[in-house]
Parts: structure tokens; sequence; C-alpha cells
């Protein structure tokens, strides 16, 4: 029998190869931690970021992708094309969308979709002044420190922030959402606010408990909006905030004041098996346009 020596040394050469590539890649994959130069290496090249069961270790700034451009003569926005996708990872450091570059303050635009779906966030998330034009979903994530979302502009058809878990400071102040903003089934033990916050479409925050003063004044709602089975342990203030189609509060718990003064409910308004251990108070408030003093 013939052997072709130099053929079977090339398919041994071949098999050693291919071990080694598929050990390095073992290797890769159960790394569990990874450093915020790493994502922004990907970000950087326009890869897709799809990362799963990660230790991020340090603080992750997407402004450091360093794509800015000058919007005008005081403000530089930064500009990601990835769609990002981060699942069961763990922030240990602060997590931000902004910084300053020349004295001037830095923003970024995400063109696709932003999502971190059952996350831990260790340190500060300071997301204030950010465009995203793909969905944003934060559904399941813990926030162990401040959460802030002021001047948030969201363009997709649906944002989730449903089943979160806020320990400290919530804060999405002037945001502005061009479509649904879903928040239900989530708990916030620090101080909540939604002021002068608009939603384009339907807002709802079923079952969701905030055990201190929840701020809804000035937000205006363009669909309907829901508040069912929510309990509010301390003040709930929608004050001078606007509801444009149907608005529910069925089974809704207020264990302090809820302040409902010159508030407007434009379409049909249902308060029903409602559990008031404190006050309701409602002044200078419009009806279908019928004003109850």
């Amino acid at each position: 029998m013939k052997i072709n020596f130099e053929k079977s040394l090339q398919k041994v050469f071949l098999f050693i190869i291919c071990f080694l590539f598929t050990c390095t890649s073992c290797t890769a994959n159960e790394k569990k931690e990874i450093t915020a130069s790493e994502i922004i290496k990907l970000i950087k090249k326009e890869k897709h970021i799809h990362i799963a069961e990660k230790i991020i270790i340090d603080d992750l700034n997407f402004t450091d992708v360093n794509q800015e451009f000058i919007v005008n003569g005081s403000m530089l926005q930064n500009e990601i094309n990835s769609n990002i996708l981060f699942v069961n990872c763990v922030f240990m450091g602060k997590v931000s969308t902004k910084s300053k570059k020349a004295n001037l303050p830095v923003n970024s635009v995400f063109k696709n979709n932003l999502a971190f779906l059952d996350c831990d966030f260790r340190g500060d998330i300071d997301f204030s002044n950010t465009i995203v034009f793909g969905m944003l979903n934060f559904s399941q994530s813990k926030f162990r420190e401040k959460a802030i979302f002021d001047n948030l502009s969201i363009w997709a058809k649906d944002s989730y922030f449903n089943e979160i878990k806020v320990e400290k400071t919530f804060s999405m102040i002037y945001a502005s959402f061009h479509g649904n903003l879903y928040m239900t089934n989530s708990e916030f033990k620090g101080k909540f606010t939604m002021q002068e916050t608009y939603v384009n479409g339907k807002l709802s925050l079923n079952n969701c408990i905030f055990f201190e003063n929840a701020n809804f004044d000035l937000i205006s709602i363009n669909k309907n909006a829901f508040f069912n089975y929510v309990t509010f342990n301390k003040t709930s203030n929608f004050s001078f905030s606007y509801f444009m189609q149907s608005t529910e509060f069925i089974n809704t718990t207020f264990n302090e004041k809820g302040l409902f003064e010159k508030t407007f409910f434009n379409d049909s308004v249902r308060f029903e098996n409602i559990d008031i251990n404190n006050d309701i108070i409602i002044e200078n408030t419009y009806f279908n346009n019928q004003k109850i003093k």
C-alpha cells in the first residue's frame, strides 16, 4: 500500500491548527471580564455588539469612540452606528454617554438599537442628552446607584424599562419618546421624577411600586396612560400634566398625598378601587374641558 506522507503531514498540521484555534476560541468565550476599551474598539470598527454574561470592570463612556462632529458652536455630538446589546452583564464602574472636549459638551447619538437586558449597574448611569434612533431597552436590569436619563430623546416605536429595580434616584426630566414607553412591574426605592417628559404614544406603569416621592408633574402623554395596580408610598404629583387620551388608575394605592392640581384629562379617566390613605387633592383640574375647582 502506497502512503502519501506529504498529504498525511498536511492533514496532521491542519488538525493541530484547528485544535489550537478551537482552544483559543474556548478560552476567549470563557473569559468573564472585559474592559471598556475592548468594547470601544469594537464600536469604533462599527461592529455589532452582543456581549452576554460578562463583567465590565471599569467605567464605560460611549463618547470615547471619538466619532464626534460639531452641532453648533457650543456642542459636539458623538455618533455610534453599531447595534448594541448587553445581556446579563455586570457593570462595575460608571456608564455614561456624555463628556467634555475642549471645554465643549459631547453628547451621544445612537443610530441603531441600544439594549441592556437583565444587567446589573453597580455605578452611576447617565444617559442625559442622548438621542437613540433605534429601540431602547433596559428591561429586568438593576440600578444600584443613580440612574439619570434627563433630556433623553427616543425615536423608535417602543421603549422598555420593564421589571427594573432602582435602589436610588431615577431621573427622567424633560425626556421625549416619539413612540410608546413601557415601565411595568418595576420598583423604585429612591426619588423618582419624570417632570416635563413627553410621550407621543402610550405610557404604561402598571404594577409598579414607588417607595419615595414620585413626580409626574408637567408631563404630556399623547395616547393612553396606565397607572393600574401601582403603589405610591410617598407623595405622587401629577400637577400641570396633560393626558390627551384615556387614563386609568385602577386598584391604585395612594399611601400619602396624590396631587392633581391643574391637571388636564382630555379624555376619559378612571379612578376605580383606589386605596387612599391620606388625601387626593384635585384643584383647578379639567375633565373633558370641564374645570373642577
